[in-house]
């Protein structure tokens, strides 16, 4: 299959150059936005300190992070770019041409097919457009590749109205002249097919590549190091407006499973509560810790066992690690079932204390 959009790596790759300079140039020829030549001496001195700053400082710290950005994204936007336009490239090779078609002008078949090309077709789709030239009188008919005709309606660039037009062509030079059926404006287009577009050199496309376009890597590690910076200030800025919260995160006392053992015998013995066992730990992303004991207190109904219980258990956790799990205490005959949660790290005993916070 012959690649009539697809290019060769070196083409993409300054292509995009060329879009980087493009971009960086505009923004490093940002003026600063006030004229302080007509200020009084004390306002003009403190514009000047800001002019100085926003040219040197402002402008370059921007620059360097564009640079950057753009040097990062490059590979995948040329990785995009090829799988485009070799997309483009294979749904021209694979369109079926239309068969059948006739010229309006000798009714000779058109089995010259002079040109494909990919179109919108006006309802937002992309299709293949197929051109014919008959052989015998040389008129031409463009089919879509779903058979249909293309209709070519031109319109007045003033009115919008339509448009009839008469086309002349010496040598290799076509002119076509529009002539408005409504209010009468004519436009004269001359089209000469010897005519090549030579692409424009920039002479200083070398030097404004090494003057803006970085190595990919390095753009990558200095977009890193921004978001290390990013993640710092965004840190920080968070502590300050959650002074309470993180104050009560560095309180929280991180209990060992021995700990929390201890913590809780002496209280459940005061509440009448014995034997206290904890079972096997499931070190999942937190620590889930199943507990069971016994209701020694007598006379003490099912519900007033588990409620005093779970009652019991939050108090005492609170200001810890541990939380009784939402599913709360199961009862059967003085003999209670529950499982503890542990948390660690600070973002989770963070989350655990925001919870707490919205109760």
């Amino acid at each position: 299959m012959s690649y009539q959009h697809l290019k060769d790596y070196i083409y993409y790759s300054e292509l995009y150059d060329k879009v980087t300079i493009e971009k960086c140039q505009r923004w490093d020829n940002t003026k600063y936005p006030k004229d302080i030549s007509k200020l009084k001496s004390k306002e003009k001195k403190l514009e000047k300190i800001k002019k100085e700053y926003f040219e040197n400082v402002a402008v370059q710290l921007v620059l360097n992070i564009m640079k950057a950005d753009c040097a990062s994204k490059k590979s995948e936007a040329i990785q995009e770019w090829m799988k485009r336009d070799q997309a483009t490239d294979e749904k021209l090779a694979n369109a079926r041409e239309p068969q059948g078609i006739r010229c309006l002008g000798c009714s000779s078949p058109l089995e010259n097919c002079t040109s494909r090309d990919l179109m919108d077709n006006h309802q937002g789709k992309e299709e293949v457009l197929f051109m014919f030239e008959c052989k015998k009188c040389g008129k031409r008919r463009s089919y879509w590749e779903n058979g249909k005709e293309w209709e070519y309606k031109p319109t007045c660039i003033k009115c919008k109205a339509g448009v009839q037009e008469k086309s002349v062509r010496k040598g290799n030079i076509i002119t076509t002249e529009s002539t408005c059926s409504k209010c009468g404006h004519v436009e004269i287009d001359r089209m000469d097919l010897d005519e090549k577009k030579e692409e424009i050199i920039d002479p200083d496309f070398e030097a404004n590549r090494k003057k803006y376009c970085i190595p990919e890597h390095e753009g990558a590690e200095f977009m890193r190091q921004i978001e290390e910076m990013k993640n710092i200030v965004d840190s920080w800025r968070d502590k300050k407006e959650n002074k309470e919260l993180y104050n009560a995160v560095d309180n929280i006392k991180k209990l060992t499973i021995p700990e929390i053992q201890n913590l809780l015998n002496p209280l459940i013995e005061k509440s009448g509560y014995i034997k206290l066992e904890l079972e096997k730990p499931e070190l999942q992303k937190d620590v889930i810790l199943g507990f069971n004991l016994q209701d020694a207190k007598s006379g003490r109904k099912e519900y007033d066992s588990i409620h005093d219980l779970q009652r019991l258990l939050k108090k005492a956790l609170k200001p810890t690690n541990w939380r009784l799990m939402s599913d709360g205490v199961r009862y059967r005959l003085g003999f209670l079932q529950g499982r503890l949660r542990g948390v660690e790290g600070e973002e989770n005993l963070r989350k655990l204390i925001e919870k707490d916070f919205r109760k």
